[in-house]
């Protein structure tokens, strides 16, 4: 953990002199106890941005290719990230691993697309974010990145506010709701981006 904060400072100095930044509603994320947070996904850079403007550690659902370069992956450990096999209907471990988080009041970093999307570019979201945050029983805080990684150019990142879950947590866990609980929170992170271009 206490890597973490060293890492936080120097990438906060090289993200202020290479790209422009703006952070909106941090507020959003709870300074104590679980969540899930929730993000469209446009670049690698992406799981760092979110982690460095925050106060609090979150532990990123990374895919496993990811883990095999022997640099990276050591990184990631310090991160405290897990792999997930993206190519498995359901990898358990990772799902196991996730709870867990969650139970322990930690915030569990999530992509619900599975993989980067560009802008303009369209793909379905995964329905695992709608499955732990309700077999977790946390709140969902939506984040939306948008702009350009290229030099001096801006990033923004956005947290929304937490979308609870209240109405489905007494509800038979469905394929339908899942898909309707991915549906609602994804929906938020496009009205986010749409509302800051």
């Amino acid at each position: 953990m206490g890597l973490y904060y060293v890492i936080r400072f120097f990438a906060k100095i090289y993200y202020a002199l290479i790209f422009r930044v703006e952070v909106i509603g941090k507020e959003n994320v709870p300074t104590e106890g679980s969540a899930v947070l929730c993000s469209n996904h446009i670049s690698n850079f992406d799981a760092f941005t979110v982690a460095i403007y925050l106060n609090r550690l979150p532990r990123f659902i990374a895919k496993k290719e990811l883990f095999r370069n022997r640099i990276l992956a050591k990184l990631l450990f310090h991160l405290e990230a897990f792999p997930v096999d993206r190519q498995a209907a359901m990898d358990m471990k990772a799902f196991k691993t996730a709870i867990k988080v969650l139970n322990e009041g930690e915030l569990l970093g999530i992509f619900a697309e599975g993989t980067r999307v560009k802008e303009g570019e369209a793909k379905a979201a995964k329905a695992g974010v709608a499955m732990f945050a309700l077999k977790g029983n946390a709140p969902v805080i939506p984040i939306a990145i948008s702009g350009q990684y290229k030099f001096r150019k801006k990033v923004r990142i956005q947290f929304g506010e937490p979308i609870t879950l209240e109405e489905y947590r007494n509800t038979r866990v469905t394929t339908e709701v899942l898909e309707e609980i991915t549906n609602v929170i994804m929906d938020r992170v496009e009205e986010m981006k749409e509302k800051y271009v």
